[in-house]
């Protein structure tokens, strides 16, 4: 007989008789593979939007001349680098948010002459062979006529258009810098290369309307490396010539480690289906147990049935992961939602238009699902090879054949449990790897080490309890417990399933609890103020476009006012890299910390800061990753030259993860020439209203000015919003890995009602009730709920203790304090106690359509 027409009749024909399980086992499947491949795209979209943004519209250029510390410079320079290379670009770059559509924008000012050699609205090869012919079929296509006489004159993409509904001649008003202004669209571009959110002015109507004149933002230049020299010798010492390249490679990398922590929690949950798979699989081979055995008595050699039952999980693999990618494209939506708006809190704007499975996605989870499918079905299908003949009418032969190899098992599972502890321990001492490689890779073994030794742990765990079980439940109990205790290494994976799903979510609520906890502890010592302004155009955590300086006096003229803390956020070069750094009026903070902090400790080090002597603070991310301590000399990139600040404080950090430097303001305009501020807290007098201050001051400020105003507690709760935002996928991910678990624990008490037909029988035969029956199987359920979930309260916190102490360790350098939410530990325990012991409720049903007539004439 051939092989497929075995297949048609051994495993077509059992998923066509089976189609509860099937659909159960497809639809955990592709439950597992749409969290992954929703996830995968919403990063891997974040990503490129990330990169499209610090490559800019001007994408063939390959170098780059900017202010080493990101700020606005003087176009004087413009002239002297137009004379040694003719193919540069000065641009005037912003974003600006948009009330109206609730979306941000990044405003170009281009020169817009030159716009035909360089911008992405014509084909690559075509820049630099007719340039003259191209410009006239440009301009021709384009309203540059509006474009040059309207000030407020701007060209959008056609995706930004249709997003908005906006068309040609629309006016909207968008929040720029620390003000409101009409833009009125003139064209609209149809580049598909552009940015979404990317809008064009002419450079001159930029600097006139908004206010800049005089000023770039930077100049992309397409040249060799020997004119690149000649530029670097003639710029001055605020400003650097980069390549692009390095300049991608050192921004992407720091939101690359997002993406992989993101992406490696999605695989763990996928993990769970494997032991859910491998049920469905061993269920075909304990149903097709006589068939099987009549087949190796007519010749059929193991590999003929393990092909036959491979397949039988590859197929199944196959339909859940088309499905997977089906149901992913409503995952990557939301997903792109809460990653986009986690990197633009974090990072930058970012904006993902675009959240479209491609079909490398397509591929690559279909590819994961098959490969996920084929390891799960394994072991049964090696099972199912090497029944023999004369064991086809007996159940439990797998059983007694690998009941010997437990405690080798067991043995094996604290080989990969201690290597896994001790493969992490190299990337928190070592960390060879810019990514956590090793502390994942400990992690997986981790979770294999408690699945090898799980048998061996349920055997345990029965033998102390099946007594009490016994006195407790009667002969239900001693049914149920012996049922177990008969066929361990089935119902261990059932266990498996719940346990990792257990350890997920336990690990999950153990990092939220203690971040959440070390986060109220730096807001305290950090949110201090009374009211808090800054620019509306402002969306992520720090700002780096200056406040008008009316604005501040302003503020300063209200009698309510006791002190102003001006800060400014600037971008400093530190070892190469760009961090941030925080310029703070110190001597304010410090006289008003007692209002709503007080650590004597803390003024200690405030006090230092205001001394003579260049003093920094920074965070924890740089003293990890540079190994800095306290009073070390931190070396800053100035325009004056190298600044060597003596590190007298290490903190906590949790609003960047590039590492941040706190430094007082009298540095700023001694190295940097610079007095201005981008957001500022205000201290108000005792007893002062701030809602009525705050009330006073917008009626005061709105008609010329566009700011962001909140009192100390609408802060607090704004940090804590981004805070929940941040994790809010991670939810999404414990429910998908508890459902997949569910159906694990159902397939394998459906094995057990299939496994089981002729004692069920029996038991009826003998006078039990269905009632009886039901509660066996409920009974069996409970008991996999509590050993799993007793086994994930040992396997969640060393997760969570890797997660924290090593993977967030390398990736962000945050400071969090372990704590283990024990009373959220407690309630999911008992929710996923209750679903797994409802699970038991469908293989009892399954258990009711067996006719005892049947078995009982057998036997």
């Amino acid at each position: 007989m051939s092989f497929f027409k075995l297949l048609r009749i051994l495993i077509f024909r059992n998923i066509q008789e089976n189609k509860f399980l099937t659909f159960l086992s497809i639809f955990g499947i592709a439950l597992g593979i749409a969290l992954f491949t929703g996830v995968k795209v919403a990063s891997d979209k974040a990503i490129a939007s990330f990169e499209s943004n610090i490559q800019g519209i001007i994408s063939y250029s390959n170098y780059e001349i900017v202010d080493i510390s990101g700020i606005d410079f003087n176009e004087n320079i413009y002239v002297k680098i137009r004379k040694i290379e003719d193919n540069c670009f000065p641009l005037l770059q912003t974003f600006a948010y948009v009330p109206e559509l609730k979306d941000s924008v990044e405003i170009n000012g281009i020169f817009t002459v030159k716009a035909t050699q360089f911008l992405k609205l014509i084909p690559s090869e075509a820049h630099f062979s007719n340039p003259e012919s191209h410009s006239r079929g440009f301009f021709e296509k384009y309203n540059f006529d509006d474009f040059y006489r309207q000030t407020n004159a701007v060209f959008i993409t056609k995706n930004f258009a249709a997003r908005h509904a906006i068309k040609k001649g629309d006016i909207f008003k968008a929040i720029v810098y620390d003000r409101e202004y009409p833009l009125k669209v003139v064209d609209i571009m149809d580049s598909d290369i552009l940015i979404t959110n990317t809008i064009i002015m002419d450079i001159g109507n930029f600097q006139e309307y908004f206010g800049k004149t005089g000023a770039l933002s930077k100049i992309d230049i397409f040249t060799d490396e020997h004119n690149a020299n000649i530029i670097k010798s003639v710029l001055p010492s605020n400003l650097r010539i980069e390549r692009k390249e390095n300049i991608f490679k050192n921004q992407t990398a720091i939101v690359k480690s997002f993406r992989y922590n993101l992406q490696f929690v999605s695989l763990i949950a996928v993990l769970v289906g494997i032991f859910m798979l491998y049920n469905t699989v061993f269920i075909s081979v304990v149903k097709r147990r006589t068939e099987i055995g009549i087949l190796r008595s007519l010749g059929a050699d193991k590999k003929i049935i393990i092909m036959l039952f491979t397949s039988n999980g590859l197929i199944l693999g196959t339909i859940g992961s088309i499905i997977g990618i089906l149901l992913g494209q409503i995952t990557a939506y939301f997903s792109t939602i809460a990653v986009e708006k986690t990197i633009s809190t974090m990072y930058t704007a970012i904006t993902i238009a675009d959240y479209g499975i491609n079909v490398k996605d397509a591929v690559i989870s279909l590819l994961f699902g098959i490969i996920v499918s084929l390891i799960a079905s394994i072991i049964p299908a090696f099972e199912a090879s090497n029944i023999r003949p004369n064991e086809s009418s007996r159940e439990g032969s797998f059983e007694r054949r690998y009941a010997k190899f437990h405690k080798w098992f067991f043995t094996s599972g604290i080989f990969f449990i201690l290597a896994g502890i001790g493969i992490s321990y190299i990337d928190y001492y070592y960390a060879p790897f810019t990514a956590p490689i090793f502390a994942y890779t400990g992690i997986i073994m981790l979770i294999a080490g408690f699945t090898l030794a799980s048998s061996f742990y349920f055997f345990i765990l029965l033998k102390l309890f099946r007594i009490p079980i016994k006195k407790v439940f009667g002969i239900i109990g001693e049914i149920a417990s012996g049922d177990i205790y008969g066929n361990l290494h089935r119902f261990s994976v059932a266990l498996m399933s719940v346990a990792i799903s257990g350890a997920l979510i336990i690990a999950f609520l153990t990092i939220i609890f203690s971040f959440r906890t070390s986060l109220n502890k730096w807001i305290h010592k950090n949110i201090t103020a009374d009211v808090y302004i800054k620019p509306a155009s402002c969306r992520a955590n720090y700002c780096f476009y200056p406040v008008s300086e009316n604005v501040i006096k302003t503020v300063e003229s209200f009698s309510e006012v006791s002190g102003i803390d001006k800060f400014r956020g600037m971008q400093v070069d530190v070892y190469g890299k760009k961090i941030i750094a925080g310029f703070a009026d110190i001597k304010a903070k410090r006289e008003h910390l007692y209002k709503k902090y007080k650590d004597e400790n803390y003024e200690m080090i405030l006090s230092e800061m205001e001394g003579d002597e260049p003093i920094a603070g920074i965070s924890d991310f740089l003293s990890i990753k540079y190994g800095l301590g306290k009073g070390d000399k931190l070396p800053v990139y100035t325009p004056e030259g190298i600044v060597n600040f003596k590190i007298n404080d290490v903190f906590s950090s949790y609003s960047t993860t590039s590492g941040f430097v706190y430094i007082d303001r009298k540095w700023l305009k001694k190295y940097w020439g610079l007095d201005d501020t981008t957001q500022f807290s205000v201290y108000l007098k005792e007893n002062v209203d701030a809602d009525l201050f705050i009330r006073k001051l917008r009626d005061s400020l709105k008609l010329n000015y566009s700011l962001e105003i909140m009192n100390n507690q609408e802060l607090r709760n704004r940090i804590i919003f981004i805070f929940n935002r941040t994790f809010a996928i991670t939810y999404v991910i414990e429910i998908i890995s508890i459902i997949i678990s569910l159906i694990g624990v159902v397939n394998t008490l459906l094995a057990l009602a299939f496994e089981r037909k002729r004692e069920i029988s029996i038991i009826r035969y003998l006078g039990g009730t269905w009632k009886q029956i039901t509660q066996i199987f409920l009974l069996s359920a409970g008991i996999i709920a509590t050993s799993g979930i007793l086994y994930s309260i040992l396997l969640g916190p060393l997760m969570s203790i890797i997660l924290i102490e090593v993977v967030n360790k390398l990736s962000f350098g945050w400071k969090i304090y372990f704590s283990i939410p024990y009373h959220y530990v407690a309630a999911v325990s008992i929710l996923l106690f209750f679903t797994t012991l409802l699970s038991g409720l469908i293989p009892s049903g399954v258990a009711r359509k067996i006719d005892p007539k049947r078995f009982i004439t057998f036997e």
